[in-house]
């Protein structure tokens, strides 16, 4: 078979160690996961002025049950100033609450004013500003050409390998496989040809099960995005919307950054608000997609995986003749079958999506 390059992959003593998920080895200790959820249903509730929505409610259940090691009742939670979150949470527990409580916000699916103000406020009382805070405030004012511009710049220099000339020739490539790269497209074919149970194979037999095109057929969406199919692949969770908001959850987990949450806020955009925000016409959008039992699952076992799946440092075409069940051993990846994990309910959509009050 022809060798599969990634698309830049030069080994050079320079070359970073590859990075572990940024939120791995987290422990929450009962003062902490109090804090933590007590931070939610401030926000769900507006500082106790509402009842909470039904996905808030499972949001907060689903972190307490997949997470913390808190057994207490959510009803009996207390309201809390952003104040005592600032001092109470420090370090990576302060940061991961605070992409916990700018997520609620897109929950309802509409993005209101009184509740982007106070999660504001909660990143102030930590003197956090995280790039997805000022990505729900760009949503909530209908930005979503300049957020769109801004999300690709990020993705570009936080996912592609290489200096910027580098970066530069992946996108040319790109361009290119899309019009049609007949050698590339040899390539990923010459997957098919691999045994059963391999990961190359795997591969090949996901995309032709999609009927996507392979990289460098005609109209493909090139190898950069590789291993973000591989992810899918290997934690065995399917493309539906459901499943793109829950493979984005575990890439959450998963990263060497807090860019995760900025991968998924992709997603929840395209998937679960319906705004057609990275879909560009080849996939449909649709609304009420956010399971938080399945997305919080699959964070916490992003955060168990020994490697950054989506960094620019792992060379997937090395692995691609090995067996699959091997690989998954190897990076400690478990399975999530999502048919079986949960029966999906369908709930009542509201009119609109945005609302500016």
């Amino acid at each position: 078979m022809s060798t599969i390059a990634t698309p830049v992959s030069p080994i050079t003593e320079t070359t970073p160690v590859p990075s572990q998920p940024y939120f791995q080895g987290m422990a929450w200790n009962e003062h902490q996961s109090v804090t933590l959820l007590s931070s939610l249903k401030t926000v769900a509730t507006l500082q106790g002025q509402r009842p909470m929505h039904p996905l808030a409610k499972d949001m907060m259940q689903a972190i307490q049950d997949h997470l913390l090691q808190w057994q207490g009742s959510i009803e009996n939670l207390p309201i809390i100033s952003p104040e005592v979150m600032g001092r109470e949470l420090i370090g990576r527990h302060q940061e991961l609450a605070l992409q916990f409580l700018i997520l609620m916000p897109y929950l309802s699916m509409q993005v209101e004013t009184a509740e982007v103000e106070l999660v504001q406020q909660f990143a102030q009382a930590c003197s956090h500003q995280p790039h997805t805070l000022k990505s729900l405030k760009q949503v909530h004012k209908g930005q979503l050409r300049g957020l769109l511009w801004d999300y690709s710049v990020r993705s570009l220099v936080k996912l592609l390998p290489g200096r910027w000339w580098q970066k530069l020739g992946c996108i040319v490539s790109a361009m290119h496989q899309y019009i049609g790269d007949p050698k590339t497209a040899q390539q990923y074919q010459a997957l098919g040809e691999l045994p059963a149970g391999t990961l190359g194979k795997a591969l090949y037999q996901y995309y032709r099960d999609l009927n996507f095109p392979l990289p460098g057929e005609k109209k493909s969406f090139s190898d950069i995005l590789v291993p973000h199919d591989l992810i899918h692949v290997l934690s065995g969770i399917d493309t539906s919307p459901v499943g793109e908001i829950v493979v984005a959850g575990f890439e959450a987990g998963m990263s060497g950054s807090q860019f995760g949450f900025e991968l998924l806020l992709e997603v929840v955009l395209d998937f679960h608000l319906g705004l057609e925000f990275t879909t560009l016409g080849i996939l449909d959008p649709s609304q009420n997609n956010f399971i938080p039992s399945l997305v919080i699952q699959a964070f916490v076992q992003g955060t168990a995986v020994r490697q950054d799946l989506f960094s620019p440092d792992w060379s997937f075409s090395e692995l691609l003749e090995q067996p699959i069940l091997t690989i998954r051993d190897d990076y400690n990846i478990e399975t999530l079958d999502l048919n079986r994990t949960v029966g999906l309910q369908v709930l009542p959509l509201p009119q609109t999506v945005l609302a500016s009050s």
